[in-house]
């Protein structure tokens, strides 16, 4: 449960994330939960994230799947732009 992690944790920030992903499924409109830019209206027509079931925009599609390809390491969840906005405040 999202309310018993610590706050500012990549556990908590991945927690984050997930919970998003339900509520993408019934809405339009979100920001890209990794980089804050503006999706397609339409959330289906965006990117399905590498790792976490939530869209993201198809820039960030296309930076995770060239990042597996390099086989480099994926964003850590707490540099995504959805739980940074939390910490920033």
């Amino acid at each position: 449960m999202l309310n018993k992690t610590k706050i500012g944790t990549e556990e908590w920030a991945e927690k984050l994330v997930e919970s998003l992903g339900k509520i993408q499924e019934n809405n339009d409109g979100f920001p890209c939960p990794r980089c804050g830019h503006k999706m397609r209206s339409h959330i289906v027509t965006n990117a399905l994230s590498r790792r976490a079931n939530v869209y993201i925009c198809n820039n960030c599609g296309h930076d995770e799947a060239m990042l597996d390809l390099r086989g480099e390491d994926p964003w850590p969840f707490i540099r995504w732009s959805l739980p940074l906005s939390f910490l920033v405040k």
